[in-house]
């Protein structure tokens, strides 16, 4: 059965771990512009918010990108950058929905969680609290994924108008 990552801000104590598991993953060292993940906080409020991407059903980014660098896998439904398309011209940023694209400051190409190929490190060392899972994709916790990832972008929304 398909499995979906799912992400509870309201469990995330915003400790960045995820950011830097992420980064030593796919880069070999640890370095959190390098995350496929960003963790917004707000001090405030106590508040993490980690933002990636949702590996959405029709993914805006894919028909947008201008250099076709980024697909989605047809059978895995993972979505993923070719690095040597990537022109770097952030379109993939503005029209992610979720703020699951980032822009990697040393080369300008575009990084978006690939899911770990399908067994993702941020949700197997997440342990203490939980916040990102890998669980089955069930009708349920579908539902449940689309209405985190809802509540995730409205609470930066505001946490961005605040500050």
């Amino acid at each position: 059965m398909k499995k979906v990552l799912i992400v509870d801000y309201e469990k995330c104590n915003g400790c960045t771990y995820c950011m830097l598991v992420c980064s030593m993953k796919h880069e070999d060292y640890v370095q959190r512009s390098k995350s496929r993940i960003k963790v917004y906080k707000y001090e405030e409020e106590a508040l993490g918010l980690p933002m990636l991407c949702e590996q959405c059903d029709e993914p805006p980014c894919v028909e947008a990108c201008p250099s076709n660098a980024i697909s989605k896998d047809p059978k895995l439904g993972i979505v993923s950058v070719n690095q040597d398309a990537c022109n770097g011209c952030g379109v993939c940023v503005n029209v992610c929905p979720y703020y699951g694209v980032r822009i990697d400051p040393e080369t300008g190409k575009a990084l978006i969680c690939d899911l770990c190929g399908g067994d993702p490190l941020c949700a197997k060392l997440c342990t203490i609290r939980e916040a990102i899972m890998w669980v089955e994709a069930t009708p349920s916790t579908l539902e449940r994924k689309r209405k985190l990832a809802e509540a995730r972008i409205n609470e930066l929304k505001r946490i961005l108008e605040v500050s």
